[in-house]
């Protein structure tokens, strides 16, 4: 992208973690926000974090699950703001544990929130997008995109999926001005483990509010200005953080072995899973 200058921005999941950290940097290279959050307390909280810097937004309640309110939202930003140029599809969910332990109710929550959110995204922009003279879209995976990883399998199946859609969605739009990016963010210091799900789902919440989650975890801020870098340079995937980087390493030089990461891992979750 050539300009952020009045480029118009969506960015869902902007009530917290990288969407709050993305509307932010976007904002401050020039771009006209859109804010949207099912969490309008939320919502507005990064609306009022923005407006103390000086900064304007519009502010959106919507539901990333439902097709038919994706549509609606698309029309209203469009005709708010005359034009749709950069698309940020950054709501998400996670789930820890064993795959078997899973209902079948959460797989259904983090596959409609994390895909299908992607998916009504894309189709309800694309038409605004293809409108402009140069857009983009980018869609949040995670380095468990890259590797599916033990006791994340229903959070795998969604970042894997995202990661194959956006690759397929970027070929099909590659001679339009449309570019399409895919981010895999490593472990990054976000509220999302406290709404995690999963048999594991304490653990999880647990490691995200420790005292060592500052020197595991990265700020969201460091995944909003790679991505904004991707949209400026229309780069087709944004690997973030050490870990996410070792584990695109890990695939690419020693593809098809991730059972040796589950028998290192099994050490540790087994023994309290057979406790249990």
């Amino acid at each position: 992208m050539k300009s952020f200058t009045d480029r118009v921005a969506i960015v869902t999941g902007a009530g917290g973690g990288i969407g709050r950290a993305t509307a932010a940097a976007l904002v401050r290279r020039g771009c006209r926000l859109a804010l949207v959050d099912i969490d309008q307390a939320a919502l507005e909280r990064t609306a009022k974090l923005l407006a103390n810097e000086g900064h304007t937004a519009s502010t959106h309640i919507a539901d990333v699950t439902d097709a038919d309110q994706m549509r609606s939202l698309a029309h209203d930003i469009a005709t708010l703001h005359g034009g749709c140029h950069i698309l940020v599809n950054n709501a998400g969910v996670t789930s820890a544990g064993a795959f078997e332990d899973e209902s079948l109710d959460d797989l259904h929550w983090i596959v409609d929130i994390n895909l299908w959110g992607v998916v009504h995204g894309c189709r309800a922009f694309l038409p605004y997008l293809r409108q402009a003279e140069e857009a983009h879209i980018v869609n949040l995976s995670s380095m468990v995109g890259l590797l599916g990883l033990p006791h994340n399998a229903s959070y795998s199946l969604t970042k894997g999926a995202v990661r194959g859609f956006t690759e397929a969605l970027r070929s099909e739009l590659v001679t339009t001005p449309i570019g399409v990016t895919a981010v895999f963010p490593g472990a990054i210091r976000t509220g999302i483990t406290n709404t995690a799900r999963g048999g594991e789902a304490s653990r999880l919440a647990q490691m995200g509010n420790s005292r060592l989650a500052p020197l595991a975890m990265r700020p969201p801020d460091a995944v909003a200005r790679r991505i904004v870098s991707a949209i400026e340079h229309d780069r087709a995937r944004c690997v973030i953080g050490p870990d996410a980087r070792l584990v695109d390493a890990f695939v690419r030089f020693a593809p098809g072995r991730s059972g040796l990461i589950g028998r290192l891992t099994s050490h540790f979750v087994e023994p309290e899973r057979s406790r249990s």
